[in-house]
């Protein structure tokens, strides 16, 4: 998968990974799969290894494929330091993915792959910012017939010879922005077509026990954490002895874990469950 970087409001960026856009034509309706990870991970978290990823099924389907790498991870800006009182993280959160993240991808990248809508894939900890980014589309007004057949129009120019592949978040990326990108996220349409949501690894209810296991192990007081990795195989793949897990994903687990942001753990198994259904879940009206 490449390597790509976009720019979005207030001189943030999103990076992450992305399927290479083929010269033939997809198949009528293809979705454009934005591709969520979890805490403690990254986009790579979506192409592991060669045997691991995403990119061959992308492929084999003609499904176009983009993994980002979600606000504070890798070299994606992180959110505003400054949460309102009335908000928390994760609302904050979904409200950029929304508002920011989800239009720059759609504008930039769906002509170019040719897709009609976008299907979140989210994993874990991305699980309730897809959900708040759901309910905020559902109930923000359906952008016109006349833009979507502007969007239509555009072709994959835009998206090629402006940006480089790279193995390596290090380097400085390319940094790409429409004029209609920069039109689209200030209005208050639905700035992009969501035809359903497949979320995985996040239940209704806080697992006290394992939330037990984890906490000696985290520093709550900084801003970010690194979680062990003795202590991630065995809650998220359980021991080698097990039999259940592949050696080569055992080999992948250092270079896969990534400085998380404590925030959103402490709301993710906090507050969250106060408010997630009514204020947000019971508006999503696209499939789950």
């Amino acid at each position: 998968m490449e390597y790509f970087s976009l720019q979005v409001a207030q001189n943030a960026v999103v990076t992450g990974l992305r399927t290479k856009v083929t010269a033939s034509a997809p198949p009528k309706d293809t979705p454009l799969i934005v591709a969520l990870h979890g805490g403690s991970y990254s986009a790579h978290y979506y192409d592991a290894t060669p045997t691991y990823s995403a990119a061959p099924y992308s492929a084999s389907l003609r499904v176009p494929l983009i993994a980002i790498n979600r606000p504070g991870y890798k070299d994606s800006t992180a959110l505003p330091d400054a949460i309102p009182e009335e908000s928390t993280f994760l609302q904050e959160e979904g409200r950029y993915l929304h508002n920011e993240i989800l239009p720059a991808v759609w504008k930039v990248y769906a002509a170019a792959y040719g897709a009609s809508s976008i299907v979140i894939l989210a994993h874990s900890l991305s699980v309730p910012m897809t959900i708040i980014a759901a309910a905020l589309n559902a109930t923000a007004p359906s952008p016109s017939s006349n833009e979507q057949s502007q969007h239509q129009e555009q072709g994959d120019e835009k998206v090629m010879g402006k940006e480089r592949e790279t193995k390596g978040e290090q380097d400085s990326p390319a940094v790409e922005k429409s004029k209609e990108q920069e039109e689209i996220v200030k209005g208050n349409a639905a700035p992009y077509p969501l035809a359903g949501i497949i979320i995985s690894g996040f239940g209704t209810i806080p697992n006290a026990p394992t939330m037990a296991r984890v906490a000696p192990h985290i520093d709550h007081n900084a801003p970010n954490s690194i979680f062990p990795i003795s202590l991630k195989d065995d809650l998220m793949l359980y021991p080698p002895s097990a039999g259940f897990t592949d050696p080569e994903v055992y080999d992948k687990t250092e270079e896969l874990n990534t400085s998380t942001g404590m925030a959103e753990f402490a709301d993710a198994f906090g507050p969250w469950s106060t408010y997630w259904r009514d204020k947000y879940a019971k508006h999503v009206k696209c499939p789950v």
